[in-house]
C-alpha cells in the first residue's frame, strides 16, 4: 500500500509540473483575529501587496503590507513594521510604490494623507493652499510623486480638483475633477476626468486632453502613453486603448457583453487586465471574471487559459498586475487572494527565479501548514506533494 501511495503522490506530481507557471496563496498570517480587509494592491514590481485589515483587537483598519518570504505587516508611524496591530497606524491603504519601500496612506487619527517610508516614517501631506481638505490617491514608482484630490468651498459648494504633491510636498492644483483613475511610473501623466461624460488625460508641461464622450476610461500604461477603457466612437463602441499624444482610439472587442470595474495595464501598454461582469443580451447577469490581453493574442478568460488552476476554483476578480505584466493579483473561489506568475517556475517558492535549497528549507518548515507560498500545489495544505515538486524542479531557473 505504502509504494502504491509514493506512485500516486509522483505521478500527482508530474502532472503539476507539466505546467511552467506558479501560482501563490496569500492567506492572512501575521494579522491576528480580522473582522474585514479593504481593496488590494500589487507593487508594481510584483513583489508587494498592500491592503487594509479591521482588527478584533482595535476595533480599527490598519494598513498592512505582504510579501512572500514575512507575509503580513502591520506598518508603524516610524516606519517599521509590526505584527501587533496596537502599534499600527490607524487608517487606510491607498498605494505602494514600485519596490513597496513607500506607501501612500490615511491617517485617520491626524486625520491626512500620508507617504509611509520604510526605515524612515510618515510624512504628511500638506493641503494647498485655499483647500479645506485633500487626499492622496496614487503614487509614482519611485513614490516621490503623489496624484490626489482636494476640495474647496465656492458658493456654499463642495468644488474638487486634482492635486499634485511633489518631492519635496509643493502642492500643484490643476482643472480636473479631482477622480485619479491612473498615475504614470515618472509622475508626469494624470488619468482623471473633464467632466461626468469623458475621461482626462493630464501631462506635466503638455496639457489636458479630453476623451471622446461617454467614454470612460480606467488605466493608464506606466510610460504614460495609453489608456484603456470603454471609448465610444462613431463607428464603435466598447474596449478599447486610447493614445492622448496622437488623440487617437484603437478597439479592443471582447465578443462579448462586459462591464469593467477594475482597469489594470503594463508599463508599455502592451498588457492589460480587467475585472468585470459578463452579462448576456438582455444584460442580465452571467458572471465575475477575469479578462486578460496580450497585443497581437486578443482577449482570453484567465480561467481558460490557466485551466491547471482555475478550473474548479474559477478567478473572480482581479486586482493588480505588474509593471511587466508577469504577475496578476486575483482572487480565485476557495483560494483567497493569489498572485499568479506567468512566468514561474512551481517549486520556486521564494520567488527568486531559481528552485534552490531556500526554497525547499522553506516548505520544510512549514510542514502541515495551511495555504501558504509553501502551498506549491495549492491544495490546501503543506505536503509530501510540494516537496516533491520541489525536488523536482531543483536546479532550474528562469530565463
Amino acid at each position: 500500500m505504502r509504494r502504491i501511495g509514493l506512485v500516486a503522490l509522483v505521478c500527482c506530481g508530474f502532472v503539476a509540473l507539466l505546467y511552467g507557471q506558479r501560482l501563490v496563496c496569500l492567506g492572512l498570517e501575521g494579522l491576528g483575529p480580522i473582522g474585514g480587509f479593504g481593496p488590494r494592491r500589487l507593487s508594481p514590481n510584483g513583489k508587494v501587496v498592500l491592503s487594509d485589515f479591521y482588527s478584533n483587537i482595535t476595533d480599527k483598519p490598519h494598513p498592512a503590507m505582504w510579501t512572500v518570504r514575512d507575509r503580513w505587516w502591520y506598518l508603524k508611524r516610524d516606519g517599521g513594521l509590526t505584527r501587533d496591530p496596537r502599534e499600527a497606524i490607524w487608517g487606510y491603504a491607498r498605494d505602494v510604490s514600485y519596490d513597496g519601500s513607500v506607501v501612500l496612506g490615511i491617517d485617520m487619527a491626524a486625520r491626512a494623507s500620508f507617504r509611509w517610508r520604510r526605515g524612515v516614517g510618515i510624512e504628511y501631506l500638506p493641503f494647498p493652499p485655499g483647500t479645506y481638505r485633500a487626499v492622496g490617491l496614487k503614487v509614482s514608482w519611485d513614490g516621490e510623486w503623489v496624484a490626489g484630490a482636494a476640495a474647496f468651498w465656492r458658493g456654499g459648494y463642495e468644488e474638487w480638483w486634482t492635486v499634485r504633491w511633489s518631492p519635496t510636498g509643493q502642492t500643484e492644483l490643476i482643472d480636473l475633477m479631482g477622480r485619479v483613475q491612473d498615475f504614470s511610473a515618472s509622475g508626469r501623466e494624470i488619468l482623471d476626468a473633464c467632466n461626468y461624460f469623458q475621461s482626462a488625460f493630464w501631462r506635466a508641461g503638455w496639457g489636458t486632453r479630453c476623451s471622446l464622450p461617454f467614454s470612460n476610461f480606467g488605466g493608464l500604461s506606466g510610460d504614460g502613453r495609453v489608456a484603456i477603457g470603454v471609448g465610444v466612437h462613431p463607428e464603435w463602441s466598447g474596449l478599447a486603448r486610447w493614445f492622448p499624444d496622437e488623440d487617437r482610439y484603437e478597439p479592443v472587442p471582447a465578443n462579448m457583453r462586459f462591464s469593467p470595474f477594475k482597469h489594470r495595464v503594463s508599463f508599455d501598454g502592451r498588457v492589460m487586465l480587467l475585472g468585470g461582469s459578463e452579462y448576456d443580451r438582455d444584460w442580465n447577469f452571467v458572471r465575475d471574471l477575469v479578462l486578460f490581453w496580450e497585443e497581437g493574442r486578443g482577449w482570453s478568460d484567465l480561467n481558460e487559459i490557466y485551466p491547471q488552476f482555475f478550473r474548479d476554483r474559477p478567478a473572480r476578480n482581479g486586482y493588480g498586475l505588474s509593471g511587466d505584466g508577469r504577475y496578476i493579483l486575483l482572487e480565485a473561489e476557495g483560494l483567497g487572494d493569489v498572485i499568479l506568475d506567468r512566468f514561474g517556475i512551481q517549486g520556486d517558492v521564494d520567488g527568486d527565479d531559481c528552485v534552490d535549497d531556500a526554497d525547499l528549507l522553506m516548505v520544510l518548515f512549514r510542514f502541515g501548514r495551511r495555504y501558504g507560498p509553501e502551498d506549491v500545489n495549492v491544495d490546501g495544505i503543506v505536503d509530501e506533494q510540494d516537496l516533491l515538486m520541489v525536488l523536482s524542479r531543483f536546479g532550474e531557473c528562469v530565463r
